[in-house]
């Protein structure tokens, strides 16, 4: 029997309910988008995806050596598309349903974080980049800059005043990150005045509203790395104590009382509280550790060399998939073994951008190219981001854990066959050797109102596409298979295509 979680009334949320104030903001930011957005920079897509193609003359053998062009390819494109002394980029791409000013600050936040990661492992060497074009980019001047502007009510760039349930408070915790990863090299260069700007911005998210779900873990970020950089102890235990609420066991999460079992246990739940745990060890380290070790334990199983049997929203984050087997391998016990993390890691990637998972300088919104019928109205053109998440944790502590060094192990699909139960969420996970094919099979559906036409993948109409362009707001279907009543997923994907 699943854990029975108390629920709280869904707030109403204006984006999610615009008004006529709420569309004449969104179609005013969208001018102002259509002013200073850039021509799309393809430059070395090509080149991108023959790196991690094995296939390729271009193939990059290892893992390292990928990454590090991974990341050149996404800086240079980032310097290309910034604003305002980098505190917003405008990427080409369908927008959210934020105004299309929320959308250019994911452009930033959600990309700051490689950048200042990039930064903790060569920070004693050299703080400059090199773009592929070999423009050099001094990322810590970059991040300096761009904190200061961001922070600084008067700037162009002001990442604003924050309200309850506002899409900043969630960027606000990557940006909270990136000050902490890049701390030796920007926080301790600011001045005691500046420091005072940037802490005071971030502090706005005491005294905001979230949504009851895994959005807790973002004021929870930011808290402890202001704790961390000043001292100053502001943490929402409450906020905490409620992420533990959802937690079912076997290293599950329930995203929220009434919410989904998915993916985002990899790149949302656990990304987050690997973080917590690095920022602060003593925070809560016995249950992070364990529940991270009860997750992977099984969820190592789920990856083959090519495609992961994919079940719930946001599957434009697909890159991230791994990112908890990352984190497990930076554990003082490991569950996993250094070789079969980079392994997952590595397929991973090469499965997706080696097949166009990245176009325009950004990972693509849909599962190879991009797809309309897979992004989800709250992902903008740089949601997508998120998908570097499992890079993240590797350019963090690749080096400490032994995966740039480690030779690949095999995954559990390349051994044997294998059957097992996850009862928390009660899912069969089931592997043929033979095939290489993972498939989950969930053994309860999320609706019982379900047809043949109802369990497909939509298609936005034409009147949907016309009324998004000229508004800058998104107007999909939403198309959560999960939702829809699908309960099987298999590693072959060919749900998406």
């Amino acid at each position: 029997m699943q854990k029975e979680i108390s629920a709280q009334p869904r707030p109403t949320i204006p984006y999610e309910h615009p008004d006529a104030s709420m569309y004449f903001k969104l179609c005013k930011e969208n001018l102002i988008r259509l002013r200073h957005k850039k021509p799309a920079y393809s430059k070395h897509d090509e080149m991108i995806r023959q790196v991690f193609d094995s296939g390729s003359d271009n193939y990059q053998e290892g893992m390292q050596q990928q990454c590090d062009q991974l990341v050149r390819y996404i800086a240079e494109a980032f310097d290309h598309y910034a604003v305002w002394d980098y505190t917003h980029a405008y990427y080409p791409g369908r927008p959210s349903q934020q105004t299309a000013r929320t959308d250019a600050m994911e452009g930033s936040s959600r990309v700051l974080p490689t950048l200042a990661a990039w930064l903790h492992g060569n920070g004693q060497t050299t703080t400059v980049l090199y773009g592929l074009n070999n423009k050099a980019i001094d990322v810590a001047e970059l991040l300096r800059t761009a904190f200061l502007a961001g922070t600084d009510p008067a700037h162009q760039g002001y990442w604003g005043q924050l309200h309850d349930y506002d899409q900043r408070i969630c960027e606000s915790a990557d940006l909270a990150l990136t000050l902490w990863l890049s701390k030796e090299w920007v926080w301790e260069r600011f001045s005691k005045a500046e420091q005072q700007q940037v802490v005071a911005w971030f502090k706005q998210v005491n005294t905001c509203q979230t949504v009851d779900n895994n959005w807790h873990l973002f004021p929870l970020t930011v808290q402890l790395v202001i704790k961390a950089l000043t001292g100053v102890d502001t943490i929402a235990h409450d906020k905490y104590a409620r992420i533990k609420e959802f937690y079912v066991g076997d290293g599950w999460f329930r995203d929220g009382a009434r919410g989904n079992y998915d993916y985002y246990n990899a790149w949302g739940f656990f990304y987050s509280l690997y973080w917590l745990d690095q920022i602060d060890p003593a925070f809560d380290p016995e249950f992070i550790r364990h529940s991270l070790t009860s997750f992977v334990e099984k969820f190592r199983y789920f990856f083959t060399p090519e495609g992961l049997p994919f079940f719930g929203r946001s599957v434009c984050y697909r890159l991230a998939a791994s990112a908890p087997l990352l984190a497990a391998i930076d554990m003082p016990e490991p569950c996993i073994s250094v070789g079969e993390a980079k392994r997952a890691f590595r397929t991973s990637l090469e499965y997706f951008i080696g097949q166009g998972a990245f176009r325009h300088g950004a990972p693509t919104q849909g599962v190879f190219a991009d797809d309309p019928r897979l992004v989800d109205n709250y992902s903008g053109p740089a949601s997508s981001f998120w998908s570097l998440r499992a890079l993240n944790i590797a350019l963090f502590s690749g080096t400490r854990s032994g995966l740039w060094q480690e030779d690949e192990a095999p995954l559990e699909i390349e051994k044997g066959d294998f059957s097992f139960e996850i009862p928390a969420i009660e899912a069969s996970v089931i592997g043929t050797f033979k095939t290489k094919e993972v498939v989950i099979i969930f053994h309860s559906d999320y609706t019982s109102e379900q047809s043949p036409l109802t369990r497909r993948l939509e298609c936005q109409s034409w009147p949907e596409q016309i009324l998004e362009k000229l508004v800058g707001r998104a107007e999909r279907p939403k198309n959560n298979l999960l939702r829809k009543g699908v309960t099987c997923y298999t590693s072959k994907m060919f749900h998406f295509f």
